[in-house]
């Protein structure tokens, strides 16, 4: 019985499923736009889970398999505490915002600060999402600039590799002696760096400037506590 299986990528196990299908005709298929499609085979979205749910219906696959490339006759569910032990990651947590005028001079804000505490990720949700734990960080957010997405205290799994802007995408960004989370415009000048909060205007970055951000990283996920 095999266990333990290493995980493809989600945008591999749908490019599998749609065999000799066009973009277009898959996304009928599916009844999904195109642009959602492309999204998913070039990795940069991923599906909601009644999305995926949809589309395992619709190729006649697993659920389980579609997800995680797990088939759920690949694990015997009698014997799961013993074959099925997906490894577990700890990514380092850190919650500095904004650090005094002393701490600014002497580290950086989010790498140079220790981290308050580790949070465990199941090494099959990395590779459904084709991420790297070495490279993953967690940041507690601070503020409600960027709310209803992302509220005070909740935690934000951010991507270090992640260095290519891709528009519209939510960053971690260090400016001087301050720490931001906020969404990037691309324009032609440069960067619009957007709050979600009507109140907190927009910076302007012309591209002379870029060098004076420090892109720490992509939000890939936000995890909230219900209460």
């Amino acid at each position: 019985m095999r266990t333990n299986k290493s995980v493809q990528n989600f945008k591999h196990r749908l490019a599998e499923i749609m065999q000799n299908n066009s973009i277009a005709s898959f996304a009928k298929k599916c009844d999904m736009s195109e642009t959602v499609i492309r999204d998913y085979l070039s990795g940069k979205t991923y599906p909601s889970l009644n999305r995926l749910a949809i589309i395992a219906e619709k190729c006649d696959v697993t659920y389980t398999w579609l997800a995680t490339g797990y088939n759920p006759q690949d694990i015997d569910l009698l014997e799961d505490s013993q074959n099925y032990n997906d490894p577990i990651y700890r990514i380092p947590v850190y919650s500095k915002q904004c650090p005094t005028p002393e701490e600014a001079s002497t580290q950086k804000y989010v790498r140079g600060t220790p981290p308050v505490m580790n949070y465990p990720v199941l090494a099959g949700w990395l590779g459904y999402r084709g991420l790297n734990a070495e490279k993953l960080i967690i940041y507690w957010a601070k503020g409600n600039m960027m709310a209803p997405d992302i509220k005070n205290n909740n935690g934000l799994i951010i991507d270090t590799t992640a260095k290519d802007i891709v528009d519209g995408n939510i960053y971690l960004i260090e400016y001087l002696d301050i720490t931001m989370v906020r969404r990037i415009q691309i324009t032609l000048e440069g960067w619009v760096l957007l709050a979600n909060n009507p109140q907190c205007e927009a910076i302007v970055v012309h591209r002379h400037d870029f060098n004076s951000y420090h892109i720490v990283g992509n939000v890939v996920q936000i995890i909230k506590d219900l209460y």
